[in-house]
């Protein structure tokens, strides 16, 4: 199933995920699509009154764009506030966070619970960075080949199989969402082998297979990292790179994978801190409204743009991600990573809370964001995951 198939609604959606006592996690097995409505576990679904995304206050709206980092093995104060008091929309899950499978399943299912919990009551985006190759920081997921590695032998079936088996394991322990695949063309600074390839073309064909095989597993994938860091000969995390491709290059080169991956339904694609003045010459893409309508129009993208972590220094310029975040949702992305410490995460959310209440940001950009989050939500079943019916 794609975004564009078996839309029940985004309303249909809020009605079901009303007061609820207690979640269950994901069975020891792993919870496959067409089983997600089976059993019921550790609790019941109160009738309730549905709500719209209308309906939705200002800070509900703002904390549901917002991907945050958690502080260790267990809920602790800050993420549970960022919950309740936020409405945070998901959190992103480190190697420091994940000791084996039954401590994540753990992490992940009260941290589900308190959010089901505090209203308006949507399950949260567990996301991680598992690529394969050094990219893989989950414990319990079996090792598997870099990208590079399995684009030399030049076989979809593999990158497929690869990403299915990923997706799978993950899901074992409440991780829904994986920041993978990089379909990024060329093994530049940051990226290694962690690129299929230097070949548009071949990591076109890799990258639109391991989309098909998370979805497979029932898993969301983000293509990453638009419009392509193969090129980059600096580091993103630690200054903003700057690729001068004309736009010809761009197209033939860059964008190919990108546009591969959108025509096999990936749900999200993450903008990279990657300045291209050929298209914006101020602005990385992250933070671009040029490049945010490019993927939009262009690639005709209709799904979840999600943006690198804006602790980054490409997006922040050695800052805290407070301003980034703004410029960020100004600019079109419809989810924002944020793995800077609690304080700043914070911030972060009150600067855009501010900007929207001003005027600076109009709240019907915010609404169509947690729109677009909400229907990969309720596609992917994240509520029936967690044994909600």
């Amino acid at each position: 199933m794609t975004l564009k198939e078996g839309m029940l609604g985004t309303a249909l959606f809020l009605a079901a995920l009303v007061s609820l006592s207690a979640c269950a996690a994901p069975s020891d097995g792993g919870p496959d699509r067409a089983e997600l409505g089976g059993e019921q576990g550790g609790g019941a679904v109160e009738e309730g009154t549905s709500v719209a995304v209308e309906d939705m206050s200002v800070r509900e709206m703002v904390g549901q764009i917002f991907i945050v980092g958690v502080g260790g093995t267990e809920p602790d104060y800050f993420i549970e506030k960022m919950v309740r008091e936020r409405n945070i929309g998901g959190v992103i899950l480190f190697g420091y966070n994940m000791r084996d499978e039954r401590q994540v399943r753990s992490l992940t299912t009260a941290l589900q619970e308190l959010s089901m919990r505090t209203e308006p009551a949507l399950p949260l985006f567990v996301a991680v960075d598992q690529e394969g190759g050094d990219i893989a920081s989950a414990p319990w997921v079996a090792p598997q080949p870099a990208a590079a590695e399995v684009g030399s032998r030049g076989d979809p079936a593999e990158a497929r199989a690869v990403a299915e088996e990923i997706g799978k394991q993950l899901l074992r322990a409440g991780v829904n969402t994986n920041f993978a695949p990089v379909v990024d063309t060329g093994f530049g600074a940051a990226i290694g082998n962690r690129s299929y390839g230097e070949d548009p073309e071949l990591v076109s064909r890799m990258g639109a297979a391991a989309v098909e095989g998370f979805e497979g597993a029932g898993i969301v994938s983000a293509a990453k990292h638009f419009p392509n860091h193969g090129p980059a000969v600096a580091d993103s995390h630690k200054r903003l790179p700057v690729v001068n491709h004309d736009m010809e290059t761009l197209r033939s080169h860059d964008l190919p994978p990108f546009r591969a991956a959108v025509e096999s339904g990936v749900p999200m694609v993450m903008a990279g801190h990657l300045l291209y003045p050929a298209v914006d010459a101020e602005r990385p893409a992250s933070l671009s409204p040029e490049w945010m309508g490019f993927l939009r129009e262009e690639l005709g993208f209709d799904g979840v743009v999600v943006t690198d972590d804006l602790a980054m220094a490409g997006a922040s310029g050695g800052g805290t991600p407070e301003r980034a975040a703004v410029k960020a949702v100004k600019a079109g992305a419809d989810l924002l990573v944020v793995s800077s410490p609690p304080q700043q995460q914070a911030d972060a959310y009150d600067a855009v809370v501010a900007a929207v209440e001003s005027g600076e940001i109009p709240e019907e950009k915010v609404q169509r964001s947690v729109g677009r989050l909400i229907e990969v939500k309720e596609t992917y079943g994240f509520a029936r995951g967690m044994g909600i019916r």
